[in-house]
């Protein structure tokens, strides 16, 4: 009966830590720079520009994208092929250069393709 009530407990705090996230306003994301984020919406365009560096622009085409996903390290492979028009999550650090959004992940675990 106590291994019930603990799963139960678990997945409940699981479920609250889901719905408790905040909503993303692009408009105002200089509140949420320094702090972890997750973030959702659609691949428009990309830009490789090392083996261990790729912006994945999300929200529309660049320069007019509502921010840029930057993938960092030999970590995470992408492919390529077919990436523009995919719905993604991505849970990373948001920052900003020259005054724009960005959130930068590290690992597989922080991409999730919908």
């Amino acid at each position: 009966m106590k291994k019930i009530i603990f799963i139960l407990l678990t997945l409940s705090a699981f479920a609250f830590k889901a719905s408790a996230q905040e909503k993303f306003n692009v408009n105002d994301f200089t509140k949420y720079v320094g702090k972890k984020v997750t973030l959702c919406d659609t691949i428009y365009s990309y830009k490789i520009l090392s083996d261990t560096l790729t912006m994945l622009n999300m929200g529309g085409n660049y320069p007019h994208q509502k921010y840029t996903v930057v993938v960092t390290g030999k970590e995470i492979v992408l492919n390529y092929d077919g990436l523009k028009g995919k719905h993604i999550c991505v849970t990373g650090d948001m920052s900003s250069y020259k005054g724009r959004p960005e959130i930068l992940i590290y690992h597989v675990n922080q991409i999730e393709f919908k």
